[in-house]
């Protein structure tokens, strides 16, 4: 009986010694890593400053300066965007992370109160409790089988400590994720604002470089000829998707608005298809569409289904798309931030295709809205169910 004892005690000690399996953490995209990709960015937005400071003391024409204040703009755009990403990742990281706080520390209390419910039991039974139950056996293999029930109790009683002790982990590796996730998030806000501070500057440097134009009457001559050529290049391109086969609109009611941060009215027009002066030169002029003013940045759609013709700079118009709906129709939308849609895709109504901005020939973020019929402006109202304006 003092042999079967011993073996007893030694496999109870076995048991009790097993270790526990440490707990680990997945951890998401670094924060080392959000900030060199925002490092690059600046570094891009640093060297189009120096472009434009290389390019001060040449003669460059209207346009090529338009450009290269343009160019500084878009770099800007472009680290704005990714901090952007940047925040709606972390807020997500964040989300997560508190959900699993909150889950590991629901667990936790659950362990807890299990393991005290446990713990009150052995107290009450003491050590001698397992014995008893191995020292009733009947013979050597009703002892193997009791022997087994005990490990299976013990076991259960470790599995209790490991998932406390693992949804402790959980609990600190979490809370330190999210605060890490607090900071970073104030990190890319201040970044924000300062990117939204370095845009303004260059805006207001570009109005001031377009006001200084009106005195200077080569210059003027030179943003004349911009805007001719940004019309030719318009129906030159018409003339090229000519060909087209498909037919994407049928004619049957109206196009969608453009600009779906502000609303379908003729009261968020600030230019109509008229005969106007220039905001730019000052002189008399015919506006080939609507102008509609909308924040930095705000998603510029397609009115209708249709093929993207082309998605590049355009003169005048700056970033520019232009989609080919068929049958002769085509719209245009200029002026933009940055463009979303390639040449060759085809896109449905509503669909983003660019960022509204200031490119090219233009005084402030706009979307400059055109209609075409067999290559020749028309005017926007029957097809957007907007009246015109005289301004």
């Amino acid at each position: 009986m003092k042999h079967i004892k011993k073996t007893i005690c030694t496999a109870l000690i076995l048991v009790i010694s097993l270790c526990a399996v440490p707990y680990q953490s997945a951890s998401a995209a670094s924060v080392a890593e959000l900030q060199a990709k925002r490092k690059t960015l600046a570094a891009s937005t640093e060297n189009a400053r120096k472009e434009i400071e290389g390019l001060k003391n040449k003669q460059l024409s209207a346009e090529e300066e338009m450009e290269a204040m343009d160019k500084v703009l878009n770099s800007i755009q472009a680290e704005m965007e990714a901090a952007e990403a940047d925040l709606n990742f972390l807020t997500e990281k964040l989300t997560a992370a508190e959900a699993e706080l909150a889950a590991a520390t629901e667990k936790r209390d659950a362990q807890f109160v299990l393991l005290g419910d446990r713990m009150k039991f052995l107290q009450q039974k003491g050590s001698a409790g397992y014995l008893e139950i191995l020292l009733d056996s009947e013979n050597f293999s009703d002892l193997i089988m009791r022997m087994q029930y005990v490990n299976d109790i013990m076991g259960y009683d470790k599995a209790i400590l490991d998932e406390l002790q693992a949804a402790q982990n959980t609990i600190q590796a979490k809370t330190d994720e999210i605060a890490e996730s607090h900071a970073e998030q104030e990190t890319v806000v201040a970044i924000q604002q300062e990117k939204v501070n370095e845009m303004e500057e260059i805006v207001q440097e570009k109005q001031a470089l377009i006001d200084s134009y009106k005195s200077d009457m080569k210059k003027y001559e030179q943003m004349i000829a911009a805007n001719q050529k940004a019309d030719e290049a318009v129906l030159a391109e018409i003339a090229r998707q000519s060909g087209t086969s498909t037919v994407y609109y049928s004619g049957s009611g109206s196009f969608g608005w453009p600009v779906p941060a502000k609303a379908a009215s003729s009261s968020s027009l600030s230019s109509g298809y008229v005969n106007r002066i220039s905001p730019i030169s000052g002189k008399a002029e015919s506006h080939s569409g609507y102008d509609i003013p909308a924040p930095y940045g705000s998603a510029i759609v397609a009115a209708e289904a249709g093929k993207v013709t082309y998605s590049g700079w355009m003169n005048g118009y700056g970033y520019t798309i232009m989609i080919d709906h068929g049958n002769g129709l085509s719209t245009l939308y200029g002026h933009n931030s940055s463009l979303v849609a390639k040449k060759g895709q085809v896109v449905s109504r509503g669909q983003t295709v660019a960022k509204c901005g200031s490119t090219g020939w233009s005084t402030g973020n706009h979307c400059h809205f055109s209609v075409l019929k067999n290559g020749a402006y028309v005017n926007p109202e029957p097809y957007l169910g907007v009246k015109n304006v005289s301004y």
